[in-house]
């Protein structure tokens, strides 16, 4: 049995020209990074390309990366400046188009029953009611299982003020989720 590299191992491989890192690297975090996109996007299309952005930045940039840092964060802090920067080019900030779309590509790779594939889409649907800021901290710390402090460190602020807004918007979520399902 081969010993599974750390990221942070792969990384150094990766800093030093070793391409093979880079694959390694891809393969763990590709689905999660685009998993965010979709989330952030409703757009299949978009997410994917911002997940290529993403990783030739992390080849790019494997240089710039120290020991320090924990990969997991780094590349979601790229994703995250990669999505703000795409939204500050086409001037729209998440839009929600297509709910049920988005929510049919987002689970084409699972089988799940109807009552949870409804019950997501209705998440979707709330998430989509939520202001960007507030959808973010969700989807940093649910979907992509984030610590307050590790949010923190993403999204440039301090722990306690991401537990409190996260909690507000999960709050926002459970209300407008309510709603959704009393109509």
């Amino acid at each position: 049995m081969t010993k599974q590299l750390s990221d942070e191992i792969l990384m150094k491989h990766l800093a030093r020209g070793d391409k093979k890192a880079a694959g390694k690297l891809y393969d763990r975090y590709h689905k999660n990074v685009y998993g965010y996109f979709v989330r952030m996007t409703n757009d299949a299309e978009v997410a994917r390309d911002l997940t290529q952005n993403v990783f030739l930045k992390v080849l790019k940039y494997s240089h710039s990366w120290t020991k320090d840092k924990v990969f997991a964060y780094w590349v979601f802090r790229i994703a995250r400046n990669i999505l703000i920067d795409h939204y500050n080019e086409s001037k729209k900030f998440f839009s929600a188009d297509d709910v049920t779309r988005v929510a049919e590509l987002d689970q084409q790779d699972s089988v799940r029953a109807m009552e949870a594939k409804e019950s997501f889409e209705f998440v979707l649907e709330a998430m989509n009611q939520l202001s960007p800021a507030d959808r973010e901290l969700i989807e940093l710390n649910r979907f992509q299982g984030f610590s307050y402090k590790e949010i923190a460190q993403t999204v440039a602020s301090n722990e306690n003020a991401v537990k409190v807004k996260t909690f507000r918007a999960i709050q926002k979520l459970k209300e407008i989720y309510t709603n959704i399902m009393i109509e």
